[in-house]
């Protein structure tokens, strides 16, 4: 696979003079087999010039970006910030062995309707080498295939037919093999509409009595792991006739709106009530004109292949993405004989079978895990795990003593901080009392400790354990708050943490945002190591998670939907507090305790800071963090390899999938078999029969 890459020409001349070897990028291809970069150089010269190949990517902050590769970026730092301004992750191609053409390749002589992206594009491999530069004549269709989402579309690299200019282009992605050619034996290359009905009429308000039962199906029901329709609800006909998708038994069903459609959601409707079924209208619906059995064009269209190209012909607005039903009209499809089709359904069942045993035996292997770590985290917080570590110690802390502790150092903290505002006060007032006052701290508010109903509903602690609040431990604040209005007042720019960033006990830093703050916000808002960090909730699954801030980013700090709890004193172990936030102690607290909607839940800084917490002494807060992450790192590694077997037991669904599509699946005995069949004849043959008999019974109705 290549790239075609569009550089404006002063970048170019850089590169060219050898003065820059980094070219930036706001996004970068998600393909990884990249052979080699064409450097297509734009207005007003519109030549490609030259091709690298690629020493390496790197990807940081702009910031970093920039003092990383700077020096060899042919970039001016003004125009490089201005590039990345609404940017939170930038791209580095470093360049390596550049070769420049001596006579720079013309694309609109290669094709007259070439319209260069504006960012990037995919090419195959020979479509310079070959094409141009050793002049060889072009293939047919030869074109630029753009694979992904958002990147420029040139044309469709294998499409049937021209669409009448009057009716929307459709983009097509090329096919993985290098195109819809060499079909088996009897095989023939269609679209959709030769052999589907897309859409079909719906069924005549009179055709039941308006009371029959009949199966409805929202969107919900379709399960996009399995691709069946679960839990259909019983509707009568009056009610679902209008407003509603119609469809019968053996249509398959295909989600087209985002992210419906990418997810998966696709099945074949089958013992709908009297045979009539109603649904979403964000499903087209798919029926065979009588030449091809819905499982095949149901496995079909679940490739994660069909799914990436209807993605990328979806129209509408962010959110509200569909794919258009010309799209599935004008889709191709590799179509077999009839029997073969059956064969191939079979044949695909049975290995799903095998795959889906093993999938369901590492999905029951990851809830076994989940309820192991629950049961760490139970032994750890009622003092199990380091039972025989406190019967080994001499002269072990009382927690009584390390809260005592914990105050004098909270009272220490605040006088410090007291005497600091008394001297900026002095220091306001010399200055004609000009600006803001400084603010005063607040004052120390000395907490509860929990009374006995509290207690009751908690567990027993061994002895010189404490049950106390959060509050008793951490200093507690929420967050920046979005949508200020910052006008006319100084600013800069932090990156910050979202509650997409905090996950349950570990961090998500693949996409961190920036954000407009005054300048006094990033020393309230800093995060800093040792940090705990709570999320004030959303789905009810992101309720109180809690995790460390280990110092990842520099000057970070965090969103107002998520909390920092900072320990008072160094005789707390962050990671001690943080574990804790995973237990089923803390999670049903959290969930008792949030404010509900219907499916969402949040928690408040009065309802973390009353969090009871199982205080020990310092030494044993370490041991029993050391205990946890012993275990649990086994755990974590097991995990790990659950992960990539279920990732390479879906590699191999897709696998089994792109073989049989390509003919490939059925061994010779079974092709055999399924050609010595009765009803066996060549797809076009079958087509043609189909086509006549359709004809036919047109005429019949007419007479």
């Amino acid at each position: 696979m290549n790239v075609l890459l569009s550089i404006k020409p002063k970048y170019v001349d850089e590169i060219l003079a050898g003065k820059k070897i980094f070219e930036f990028r706001k996004a970068i291809f998600k393909k990884k087999d990249i052979n080699k970069v064409f450097i297509y150089s734009s207005s007003p010269v519109k030549k490609v010039v030259a091709s690298f190949e690629i020493a390496r990517i790197i990807d940081d902050l702009p910031q970093k970006l920039w003092d990383k590769c700077h020096k060899y970026g042919g970039i001016s730092k003004k125009d490089f910030f201005d590039y990345f301004k609404n940017s939170d992750i930038g791209y580095a191609i470093e360049i390596k062995n550049l070769e420049i053409f001596s006579k720079p390749i013309d694309p609109y002589l290669l094709k007259k309707d070439f319209r260069p992206p504006q960012s990037y594009c995919y090419l195959s491999l020979d479509y310079f080498e070959n094409k141009i530069i050793n002049s060889m004549p072009r293939k047919k269709n030869q074109n630029i295939a753009p694979l992904e989402s958002g990147e420029e579309n040139i044309t469709n690299s294998y499409s049937k037919q021209s669409l009448d200019n009057k009716r929307k282009k459709i983009k097509h992605i090329k096919d993985r093999n290098d195109e819809l050619t060499n079909m088996p034996e009897g095989w023939k290359v269609v679209s959709f509409k030769d052999i589907l009905e897309i859409n079909p009429p719906k069924p005549s308000k009179d055709l039941v009595p308006s009371d029959t039962q009949v199966s409805f199906v929202p969107m919900s029901s379709v399960d996009a792991d399995s691709g069946v329709i679960t839990a259909p609800a019983d509707q009568t006909f009056s009610k679902v006739i209008k407003g509603y998708t119609a469809f019968q038994n053996e249509d398959v069903i295909f989600a087209k709106i985002t992210p419906c459609m990418e997810n998966g959601k696709a099945a074949i409707a089958r013992n709908l009530l009297n045979n009539l079924g109603f649904g979403s209208t964000e499903f087209i619906v798919l029926r065979s004109k009588g030449a091809t059995v819905p499982d095949y064009i149901h496995y079909y269209i679940r490739q994660k292949y069909y799914r990436k190209l209807a993605e990328s012909n979806m129209t509408g607005s962010v959110g509200q993405k569909r794919v258009p039903k010309i799209f599935i009209s004008n889709s191709l499809i590799p179509f077999p004989p009839l029997p073969e089709q059956r064969a191939i359904v079979s044949k695909i069942e049975q290995l799903f079978s095998e795959l889906d045993n093993g999938i369901a035996n590492l999905k029951l292997a990851q809830e076994q895990l989940k309820v192991y770590r629950q049961a760490v985290l139970k032994k750890a917080f009622e003092g199990e795990l380091t039972g025989e570590w406190r019967e080994q110690q001499t002269d072990l802390p009382d927690a009584e003593d390390l809260l005592e502790q914990i105050r004098v150092e909270r009272e220490e903290s605040y006088s410090k901080k007291l005497d600091g505002w008394k001297r900026a006060v002095k220091v306001w007032e010399a200055d004609g009392e000009e600006g803001k006052k400084p603010s005063k701290p607040k004052k120390l508010r000395e907490t509860e400790p929990l009374i006995e109903s509290e207690l009751a509903n908690l567990s027993k602690l061994p002895k010189y354990w404490y049950w106390v609040k959060l509050q008793d431990l951490c200093n507690l604040i929420g967050g920046v708050t979005k949508g200020r209005k910052l006008e006319g007042k100084e600013k800069i720019s932090l990156p910050y943490l979202r509650v997409a960033n905090v996950q349950d006990g570990y961090l998500d830093l693949s996409e961190i945002k920036y954000i407009d703050v005054l300048e006094t916000d990033l020393e309230k808002y800093r995060l800093v190591k040792g940090d705990i960090l709570y999320t004030e909730g959303g789905d009810k699954d992101k309720l109180g998670r809690g995790t460390i801030w280990n110092s990842q980013i520099d000057n970070c700090i965090h969103q107002n939907h998520v909390f920092r709890a900072r320990p008072y004193s160094s005789n707390l172990s962050s990671s001690y507090i943080g574990y804790f936030s995973q237990t089923q102690t803390a999670k049903k607290y959290f969930f008792k305790n949030a404010k509900q909607t219907v499916n969402l839940a949040s928690i408040n800084l009065t309802v973390l800071s009353n969090l009871s917490f199982p205080l020990c002494s310092f030494p044993e807060q370490q041991t029993i963090v050391q205990e946890i992450e012993t275990r649990l790192s086994v755990c974590d590694k097991v995990e790990q390899d659950i992960e990539e077997n279920l990732e390479k037991a879906e590699a191999l669904r897709q696998s089994i999938l792109k073989k049989a599509f390509e003919g490939k699946l059925l061994n010779e005995r079974e092709l055999e078999e399924v050609r010595r069949a009765p009803d066996w004849e060549p797809a076009e043959v079958l087509l043609d029969r189909i086509k006549a008999e359709k004809t036919d019974s047109s005429k019949k109705g007419k007479t």
